[in-house]
């Protein structure tokens, strides 16, 4: 299940047509994986039950997701300057930074 349905998407950015629809769903999809994998944890939607350290979706969540699919939706060209590793923008990771899981190099020895 989405966390972020298309009719939120396509008002964060502004689209009133559905020629986009496809590809606004795409950036959709890779958004919530971005702050998913950012988060290191499972992220529910509303109705649904997290397990282990998973949480139910956040407005703060929400809202870092919109950021970053409009960022995906905005520039849909890499910029040739960009080098090194992706950054999510600091908006993002203070809206993140909560909910993130922070684990050491012992926590991932089993």
């Amino acid at each position: 299940m989405a966390l972020v349905s298309l009719d939120r998407a396509k008002d964060h950015l502004r689209v009133l047509h559905s020629d986009d629809d496809v590809q606004i769903e795409l950036y959709r999809a890779a958004a919530e994986a971005i702050v998913v994998e950012y988060l290191d944890r499972q992220v529910v939607g509303e109705g649904e039950v997290p397990i282990d350290d998973g949480i139910l979706v956040s407005p703060a969540i929400i809202a870092a997701i919109l950021l970053v699919l409009s960022d995906l939706y905005e520039f849909r060209e890499s910029d040739p300057k960009d080098v090194g590793d992706a950054v999510l923008p600091r908006a993002v990771r203070a809206l993140l930074a909560p909910y993130r899981v922070w684990r050491t190099v012992d926590d991932d020895v089993d």
